[in-house]
């Protein structure tokens, strides 16, 4: 009897155990206005399922606390990936009260029940939720949850300062992005002759008021080209074409600029490309060297210099146009693909360099680029699925035959993105549900598959599709007849399913 105890104590023990506490930071947008708090998301795995349970959930009214309760999805589903172990759950659910001391009520439990979508990413000792609660129906608002200090600001997965809205003073007295360096802030013999090559404009691109203005002088009859770079700029020659004039990155480097931070990005994720906008103008047409150029390396964070001095062994993948034509007074968005050149690499570091022309040395002394708007995109969208007619654009199929969702076999357009696949019975028949999931849990695009009405369709334990009638969303709250490519909103089909969608 003693040793059954035992063994019973042993296994509610192993149980228990598996429980875990993530606490960090909590971003909460209630239609696109944030609030900030410190969160606690327990995890907990039972019989290769997962329950998730945001607690003592709090959403703020001006400055008035409104205690909800705690947020609970059961039976997820899990998608393992290397390391990772992706969560996606769409469920409608009643809160229940929390346990945090002091609150006179929790307002959860009368809300009745509600719809609500989770993307979580557990990895590494650490978790990366985005939970949405439809609320539009109660009190009008669409809640946005973003667990976790990495998802919130983008590290990791995306370049700090992108849209060139912050700005620190460099040790000679003049302004840097933060995040990104000039030659205000070079190393090198030459730097001190360097000059002055980067400021700040108010010529914005999309969003925001401020850009990177980027512009070439001439230095005793040669020209400098106007260059920025996350990484650090070393001037170390006067010779212009010399590879020791470079933008380089070294993690092992403890340097830091005005603002105190590093000069260098951390990247821990697989972008598929990288987009901008740009504006051009050369100061004096040079038919000889008309371009201006950016360029993106992922490396493993060791040293590595552009251009290069010779092979390097630890690059990730490369990302460059060198044929960035003038544009005048006009904006211009310009996507370029990476291109991996190692698969076994871990990914630690980008360095991106922009500069006013392809080649050193060259252009005109008023050549200028103006950058706004810089990001990293993961794509959200599938590559192929086993259905007639598929095309990564069209999200709704119908089958001719019965639904088997094991041969439908989706492959994600990237190497990062998770991909769920799901089946749920509804009124008109079976639908499969395949939902791709970016890697920085910042979009997701759904795509439907449906029975023919006269099939007799396999059917599943999992059950999380919903009919695809729905209405969009744009981030801030506003509803929009038809969504416009390239733009992200919020869609919220008929019977209450609500997502994020890149179209």
């Amino acid at each position: 009897m003693k040793r059954i105890s035992t063994l019973i104590l042993t296994a509610m023990a192993t149980i228990t155990a598996m429980a875990t506490d993530y606490t960090d930071s909590l971003l909460v947008l209630v239609n696109g206005v944030g609030s900030k708090q410190l969160a606690t998301i327990s995890v907990d795995e039972r019989d290769g399922l997962y329950d998730l349970n945001l607690r003592n959930f709090i959403l703020m009214n001006g400055d008035q606390p409104m205690y909800v309760g705690n947020v609970q999805l059961t039976g997820i589903k899990p998608v393992k990936k290397d390391n990772a172990v992706f969560l996606w759950a769409s469920q409608d659910i009643t809160v229940t009260d929390g346990d945090a001391e002091g609150v006179p009520f929790w307002m959860g439990p009368m809300l009745g029940q509600l719809p609500v979508n989770l993307a979580a990413v557990v990895e590494g000792g650490s978790m990366r939720a985005l939970i949405t609660l439809d609320l539009m129906a109660i009190m009008g608002q669409m809640v946005e949850v973003r667990f976790s200090e990495a998802l919130i600001t983008g590290q990791g997965y995306h370049v700090p300062n992108g849209d060139f809205e912050a700005w620190h003073t460099s040790a000679d007295g003049y302004v840097e992005p933060n995040a990104w360096h000039s030659f205000e802030s070079a190393s090198g013999a030459a730097a001190p002759l360097a000059g002055h090559h980067i400021e700040k404009s108010e010529d914005g691109g999309m969003n925001g008021t401020a850009c990177a203005r980027i512009f070439a002088t001439s230095i005793f009859g040669i020209i400098a080209n106007g260059t920025m770079t996350t990484g650090r700029m070393n001037a170390g020659s006067f010779v212009a074409t010399d590879n020791a004039n470079n933008a380089y990155l070294d993690m092992s480097k403890n340097d830091v600029d005005g603002n105190g931070d590093p000069f260098y990005v951390s990247l821990a994720s697989r972008p598929d490309s990288l987009a901008f906008w740009v504006k051009f103008k050369q100061g004096k047409t040079n038919a000889d060297h008309p371009y201006a150029t950016v360029s993106a390396v992922i490396t493993d964070g060791t040293y590595y210099q552009d251009p290069e001095d010779k092979d390097y062994s630890n690059v990730v993948a490369r990302a460059a146009n060198r044929q960035i034509a003038v544009t005048g007074d006009q904006w211009k968005r310009i996507s370029i693909p990476f291109t991996y050149v190692s698969e076994t690499l871990q990914p630690k570091a980008i360095l991106i360099t922009i500069s006013t022309n392809a080649d050193a040395g060259q252009g005109s002394a008023n050549d200028e680029v103006f950058v706004d708007d810089l990001t990293l995109v993961y794509n959200a969208r599938l590559a192929s699925l086993n259905v007639k007619g598929f095309t990564p654009d069209q999200l709704e199929y119908e089958l001719e035959g019965a639904l088997n969702i094991d041969a439908l076999e989706p492959v994600a357009d990237s190497r990062d993105a998770f991909v769920v696949k799901a089946l749920r019975e509804t009124e008109t028949g079976r639908q499969a549900l395949i939902t791709v999931c970016a890697a920085d849990l910042r979009s997701m695009t759904t795509y439907v598959v449906k029975a023919a009405p006269s099939a007799n369709a396999i059917a599943d334990t999992q059950s999380d599709l919903r009919p695809a009638t729905a209405e969009y969303f744009t981030l801030g709250g506003q509803q929009v007849a038809t969504p416009a490519r390239g733009q992200i909103y919020v869609v919220r089909q008929s019977d209450g399913l609500t997502r994020k969608v890149a179209f």
